[in-house]
């Protein structure tokens, strides 16, 4: 050990055991890059030597308190990066778990955040009595998910997770009683004495034998490493969580908390009171259970309004809906066609709690069933997932085998959208998780979030469904005459998701008029059917700002659902270009289109316009499609356009290319395209609208003009609201963080409103 110098620790040797002391007392022992870096060398050289033992130690009143909240305020100030590298610190906690020693944390005074991490990791642990143990990450929007995997084997899941989820401060005895403590008293000096008299028996080799056996039978696997890295960058570059951070260490203010205001001047000085500069450096302790979590004013006249609490984001929609879903909020990222609502996206939102659709549409069921195989890996038991199931009429069986799917992988709901009438695949779904409770009542374990923008579509999901479906499934052996007799209690669909205008296919409507109305007939069919609870009614469409979605909360909405805030999203599967485009939109930067898959109805969609020519192609298209019988109808000249302009090819080659399609999906209506050259020429032309959104998601930027992106004008009040933020910036915009925001500042507006109405502050943290 002769010669080793470092810069945060103090080393010293004993017999056959090295002692490491955590040193960085101007910023309460916080975890930095260099601690880590140190502590890693240090365990190196431990193990390679022939010591059997290495304590860790920190200072008498705080051991370790987790990450250094000034360095991170610094980052911020300066625009540099704010999230260290998780990795590192993950490999020290594995490395003192698993290296060729034995580790023992002697710990005084306070151990919170990764200082917890550092005690759970080690092989032993001595407290001294007046110890504690804290987990303040939550408190900061963080997540504790470096630490978690190694306090969980130490302490079992559910005490980690009070300790994590609580954020209250645990004191030795307690930890102890827990298993993250081994043993504490009041000389832990004297235990500590005790305890390496015992280890000094014991053998370098029989300790390095030891150790590798331990690290066979309890190893720490890859995927949990993946996890908890991605979880603590994503937590770690949340702007709004960097925020709160910068302004705890620069103002000492939790972010539930508010400046305080200046007093009355002092009657002597003629100045107002001040509140004294406060920079703490390191990740702040909780506040512990037995002590007010808010001053109270030393005196308050008769005159002042009664205090009142703040409104929470987990306060906004209707509880029922969190506790069906087991969400902790009433917020829904909607799916995206083609993967765009990905794997990524809806793994990342049900870890942090909240509901999203994997986007199914246009996707093999090969695709989905490898998507939704990441998914029930990367996802624990128990958070929420859901995927999306669109209305096939043209290819009932694709609609039939993403049900097998379904079914098969335990999906507990699907998001059903662009349904007229209900289909069997749908019904099955839906009735093949009904099972009688022990009271007779029913039991739901496959919930439908119908999508619906017209009341005589909603009011069939709002009924059972319908009988002679029932029956067919129940000849079929699909469903069980218990399943069947059950149907007529229950609406087809849990939910309603009332869809006002949109990205994608819309009817364009007002969502004004369309929540009352939808509310009206909800409430009427509940009567009329005498179902014990009322459908859920959720709200999409034009929500990307707090003040639409405090909007759809007070027509009534149980929950809300968004949608092209969430493609403009690191986690979104589309191209980068594409995200480069949506930033920069404006509210009436998008436009109607004709929609390829229902060209012929001239059904209608909404798309991204500004910069692009495919709003106005797609349009050409429709109104040659209108005007002409065949292709052969279009003159020289248009037609030239059209295979230089639109396609980049002869417009005989698209339908080779068609007919090829047509021959392997649907063989037995490509003879009656053939001998119709009207429909012949709408799937030349549907062409187009497949080609145009493979460019998008590719990224091709030769073909830029041509990008076929679904976008409602609820994107452009988003970046208009955050705009010379983090977020104006989608590489900054994780889709759990634009969750945050509009939930956090919705909460926020309502405080506010409310307030200004009753003279009171509602005030919430933002």
């Amino acid at each position: 050990m002769g010669g080793l110098t470092y810069s945060t620790l103090r080393l010293r040797e004993e017999g056959g055991a090295w002692f490491a002391q955590l040193h960085r007392p101007d910023a309460g022992n916080a975890l930095n890059t260099a601690m880590v870096r140190e502590l890693t060398d240090v365990l190196a050289r431990a193990a390679a030597s022939s010591a059997t033992v290495l304590v860790l130690e920190g200072l008498p009143e705080v051991f370790c308190f987790g990450a250094d909240f000034g360095a991170i305020a610094d980052a911020a100030r300066a625009g540099g990066p704010t999230a260290a590298d998780p990795e590192p610190l993950f490999e020290l906690l594995r490395h003192l778990a698993h290296a060729d020693l034995l580790t023992v944390a002697h710990v005084r005074g306070k151990a919170n955040a990764g200082g917890v991490g550092i005690v759970a990791a080690c092989d032993i642990v001595i407290a001294d009595e007046g110890a504690t143990f804290s987990l303040s990450e939550l408190l900061f929007g963080l997540i504790p998910a470096v630490v978690l995997p190694f306090l969980i084997r130490r302490t079992g899941f559910q005490h980690a997770h009070y300790l994590a989820g609580t954020t209250q401060t645990v004191d030795a005895e307690r930890a102890r009683a827990w298993g993250l403590v081994d043993a504490c008293g009041a000389d832990s000096e004297a235990l500590l004495r005790a305890h390496l008299k015992r280890l000094s028996r014991l053998s370098k080799p029989a300790v390095a034998r030891y150790k590798a056996y331990l690290r066979q039978l309890s190893p720490m696997p890859e995927q949990t490493k993946s996890a908890a890295l991605a979880t603590n960058r994503e937590v770690f570059e949340d702007p709004m969580n960097v925020r709160a951070i910068q302004r705890y260490a620069e103002e000492g203010l939790f972010p539930w908390e508010t400046a305080p205001q200046p007093g009355p001047p002092d009657p002597v000085t003629g100045t107002a009171p001040t509140t004294p500069a406060f920079t703490p450096a390191f990740t702040p302790a909780p506040t512990p259970a037995s002590a007010p979590a808010t001053s109270t004013p030393a005196s308050t006249s008769a005159s002042d309004p009664a205090p009142t609490s703040a409104f929470t984001p987990e306060e906004l929609g209707s509880p029922r809906f969190r506790a069906a879903h087991g969400v902790t909020r009433a917020y829904v990222a909607g799916a995206m066609y083609k993967g765009i609502a990905s794997v990524e996206l809806v793994t990342a939102m049900g870890r942090a709690g909240m509901l999203a659709f994997l986007g199914t549409g246009g996707l093999s069921p090969k695709a989905v069933d490898e998507a939704l195989g990441r998914i029930r890996g990367e996802l624990d038991a128990g958070q929420p997932y859901g995927a999306n199931l669109l209305s096939s009429p043209q290819d009932p069986e694709l609609e039939a085998r993403l049900v097998e799917l379904y079914l098969d992988h335990g999906v507990r709901c699907v998001e059903a959208s662009a349904y007229i009438q209900p289909s069997l695949p749908l019904v099955r779904y839906r009735l093949a998780g009904l099972s009688r409770g022990e009271g007779g009542e029913v039991r739901e374990r496959h919930r439908v979030i119908a999508k619906v923008s017209r009341t005589e579509v909603a009011e069939r999901f709002l009924r059972p469904a319908p009988p002679e479906l029932v029956r067919r499934l129940l000849d079929a052996g699909h469903i069980t005459p218990g399943q069947a007799d059950l149907a007529r209690r229950v609406p087809l669909a849990s939910d309603l998701c009332v869809e006002a205008d949109s990205a994608g296919h819309t009817d364009a409507q007002n969502a004004y008029v369309l929540m009352p109305a939808m509310s009206e007939l909800r409430d009427r069919v509940t009567r009329e059917e005498g179902y014990a609870e009322p459908v859920l009614l959720g709200a999409a469409g034009g929500i990307g700002t707090p003040q639409a979605a405090l909007a759809a909360f007070m027509l009534g909405a149980d929950f809300v659902v968004t949608g092209s805030v969430n493609q403009c999203t690191v986690e979104a599967g589309t191209s980068d270009a594409v995200k480069d485009i949506l930033q920069d939109l404006g509210v009436h930067d998008t436009d109607y289109a004709p929609a390829g898959d229902m060209f012929e109805v001239g059904a209608r969609m909404q798309v991204a316009r500004k910069g692009l020519l495919f709003p106005a192609r797609a349009q050409k298209l429709y109104e040659l499609y209108l005007r002409h019988d065949s292709l052969d109808d279009l003159d020289a000249r248009t037609r030239a356009t059209l295979e230089q302009k639109y396609f980049g090819r002869p417009l005989d080659t698209v339908w080779q290319e068609t007919r090829a399609h047509l021959a392997r999906r649907f063989p037995d209506r490509l003879g009656e395209i053939e001998r119709n050259p009207k429909q012949k020429m709408a799937q030349v032309f549907r062409w187009y609208f497949v080609h145009s959104t493979r460019l998008a998601l590719a990224g091709r930027p030769e073909h830029r003009v041509d990008y076929q992106i679904h976008c409602g004008p609820a994107l452009g009040a988003f970046n208009a609201w955050v705009r010379g933020t983090p977020l104006a910036s989608w590489r900054q915009r994780h889709v759990t963080a634009v969750a945050d925001h509009l939930m956090r500042e919705t909460a926020a507006l309502l405080g506010r409103t409310l307030g200004a109405r009753t003279g009171t502050s509602h005030d919430t943290a933002k």
